[in-house]
């Protein structure tokens, strides 16, 4: 326990007149820390600290590591919950990030004893047991608060992690509040992303993975890679039922158009809510009047944008209603159920 020392009478008279000694002032002097120097594209902090490898207590550089891609992981404290599980999923996986040139680095704020107290305990007891990786002793907080992890008023790391190139430069931070471990999975596929760009030039888009296409940004290269149908799932698709024609060109259209005593047709985009909402209804419709062909034409699609425009559509959804080849009535917009269906029953029953 923490006991504030008794002074003498005389010493706390003193006190009113006298400025406190500077022991006294040091006794009760909050420590601060500087600001975080770590920051994406600028090279990353560096450290030499006491460290835990192979069992033994020895002396780990950031500076050896050039030439080398590192992760560098910070978690909270030594025997607690949620840390052994994230250390111990790197440390036992750590020939995987070897095998594309990337070395693993834990570090917390406790002492390098404690972590060997720590290692030496089995991993049914919450121990860490055997370990692959380095695991830095940070108790003077110097490195936490460098790369901007030190909790301030707790006194401990937040759970940052950090991938650094081999020219020491940051290419990515993340940071988790203490109840939430990180994905190794995730670490290692950002691993390989980033080493993928720097070997190709090509830029990797969401949730790639090695083998996957990639985006090559040079002038209108990278619509290729939209060209393809990579952005898009089924999310994107109007969801048509088997009842229902898609168009696909004009030429295709005017088939219909004449071919069909009885026409309507869905103008709609993909990226449009209205238009998803409504197609189940719309479906249903084809399906209930087998008598009426039911087409959709998608707005965004190269080949029917213009022809689109040139029908006069302006707002999705649009319904048009064609008899004996011409449109018989006005336009419906809009999520209007109701009203479609009376157009549907008005002009074809």
């Amino acid at each position: 326990m923490f006991m504030i020392p008794k002074f003498s009478k005389a010493v706390a008279t003193a006190g009113r007149r006298f400025a406190a000694p500077a022991a006294f002032a040091r006794c009760f002097s909050q420590i601060t820390y500087g600001p975080s120097q770590a920051f994406v594209t600028k090279p990353a902090p560096t450290f030499k600290a006491p460290a835990v490898v192979d069992n033994d207590i020895t002396t780990v550089n950031l500076e050896d590591y050039k030439g080398k891609y590192v992760v560098l992981f910070f978690y909270p404290k030594d025997f607690t919950f949620v840390c052994p599980t994230e250390i111990i999923a790197f440390s036992d996986r750590v020939e995987e990030f070897r095998k594309i040139n990337t070395e693993l680095i834990a570090c917390s704020c406790d002492t390098v004893e404690s972590h060997l107290a720590w290692i030496k305990t089995p991993r049914k007891k919450g121990g860490l047991g055997n370990m692959k990786i380095p695991i830095i002793g940070d108790n003077t907080k110097e490195i936490a608060s460098k790369y901007g992890v030190l909790h301030n008023e707790l006194g401990i790391a937040l759970r940052g992690l950090f991938i650094i190139n081999p020219q020491g430069v940051i290419e990515n931070i993340t940071m988790n509040n203490f109840p939430v471990g990180r994905s190794v999975d995730e670490t290692l596929r950002l691993v390989q992303a980033f080493q993928f760009v720097a070997e190709h030039g090509e830029v990797c888009p969401a949730n790639w993975k090695p083998g996957e296409k990639t985006i090559n940004t040079k002038g209108d290269n990278s619509l290729e890679y939209f060209g393809s149908g990579a952005t898009e799932s089924k999310e994107d698709e109007h969801l048509m039922g088997d009842d229902v024609v898609q168009v696909r060109d004009e030429k295709h259209f005017k088939e219909l158009l004449n071919g069909s005593k009885q026409l309507v047709v869905d103008f709609y985009a993909p990226w449009c809510g209205k238009c998803k909402m409504i197609a189940p209804f719309y479906n249903k419709m084809a399906a209930e009047n087998k008598n009426v062909v039911f087409a959709s034409v998608d707005t965004t699609d190269e080949k029917l944008e213009k022809f689109a425009a040139d029908y006069g559509v302006k707002h999705i959804p649009s319904f048009h209603f064609y008899k004996n080849g011409k449109e018989a009535a006005a336009e419906i917009t809009g999520y209007k159920k109701q009203l479609i269906a009376k157009q549907v029953k008005d002009l074809f029953n």
